[in-house]
């Protein structure tokens, strides 16, 4: 009678521990399928060699714990993730341990080792063999390293009206435009010590400075020529590099002075030889022509001449207009453009592109 007391018990026992299996493995089941998943960046645009913050958020609706969820995407070659770099198409995973009715975060650092447009892939997880997937794709751009540039350009590249200065733009200062993180070269007298007390940022205090408008507002056209020279074998790659690094250091010198941007590029588009954005300002217009910057390839360059690229252009020129020409190499018919545009009071600069010969 024990005995058989003690199967019965026995059996109770494992029915009991199989219900509960089985209950269990439900609840997760579903807890798993109402899975709250996010994910953002902290901007759509950085230098190469800066950094970015990826978040991510995972929700837990249920009273069940999920333990171990991991969840994977790719990311495209050129990034570096949280000190990971990545050679090629690399896959990431993220593993979430998640208490009940609970939200767990996740920040990763993105480094941009080059310029382009970047894609992070969907996030996935798989649950036993489900997948599940979420419809979340992220892109920013990588705008081109502006480190040293500066060190290579011209001393006169900071004109006012006809005469060189050290400062293109003066600030007035009756205009407040922003109120932006301290950055290094900006002057004591720009810091706005109370907007620094209540700032912070990543669990820090930081200095904050106050940006003005310009009184004086000047348009800066830059040409960037990608044309091949045979007297001149530069590598393709390292003319592309090498003359958006230095665009790009013109327009942010540009555009930090308080001025209006213009950029042309003798690269196709789908309905011209040539790209062409006329000067402006504003935010969209920035984004525009820094991201014209982080697509540009070799894939789209033409056999089409700096002279011919100024001539479609030259209509939208003014008085007052700083023009930069970058090139490896001025021909007769530039030079005749070049003469012809500083008749009409234009100013104008050559920026040579050197070195970086073909193998």
């Amino acid at each position: 009678m024990r005995q058989a007391m003690t199967v019965i018990i026995g059996f109770a026992v494992f029915v009991i521990l199989l219900l509960g299996f089985i209950g269990a493995r439900k609840m997760k089941k579903r807890a798993v399928e109402l899975l709250e998943y996010g994910r953002s960046l902290s901007t759509d645009g950085i230098f190469a060699g800066e950094t970015l913050e990826l978040t991510e958020t995972a929700k837990n609706t249920t009273w069940f714990p999920l333990f171990n969820v991991k969840i994977e995407f790719y990311v495209p070659a050129g990034l570096t993730v949280d000190s990971v770099e990545c050679r090629e198409y690399t896959k990431l995973t993220s593993v979430f341990n998640i208490p009940p009715y609970a939200t767990v975060t996740k920040k990763h650092s993105i480094r941009a080792d080059k310029r382009g447009h970047f894609t992070l892939s969907n996030p996935s997880f798989t649950h036993r063999k489900d997948e599940y997937r979420f419809d979340i794709p992220l892109d920013f751009y990588g705008y081109p390293d502006l480190f040293g540039a500066n060190t290579e350009m011209p001393a006169d590249i900071l004109h006012s009206g006809n005469a060189v200065s050290s400062r293109k733009y003066i600030e007035d200062p009756f205009f407040l435009s922003a109120i932006r993180e301290y950055r290094v070269g900006d002057p004591m007298r720009h810091i706005n010590f109370k907007a620094s007390v209540r700032y912070f940022s990543n669990g820090s205090r930081r200095l904050m400075c106050n940006s003005y408008d310009s009184s004086r507002c000047y348009d800066t056209m830059i040409f960037l020529d990608l044309n091949r020279y045979p007297s001149i074998p530069l590598h393709s790659g390292y003319q592309l590099e090498t003359g958006l690094k230095y665009a790009c250091y013109l327009f942010c010198e540009a555009v930090e002075n308080g001025g209006r941007v213009g950029f042309a590029v003798n690269s196709a588009t789908s309905t011209q030889s040539f790209s062409f954005i006329k000067c402006g300002a504003g935010e969209a217009h920035i984004k525009q022509l820094l991201r014209q910057f982080a697509l540009l390839d070799n894939y789209s360059i033409r056999e089409y001449s700096l002279a011919a690229l100024m001539r479609n252009c030259i209509s939208e020129f003014k008085s007052g207009t700083d023009i930069f020409l970058i090139t490896p190499f001025i021909d007769e018919s530039t030079a005749e453009m070049i003469a012809a545009v500083k008749r009409v009071g234009i100013n104008l600069t050559v920026i040579t592109i050197t070195g970086g010969a073909e193998l």
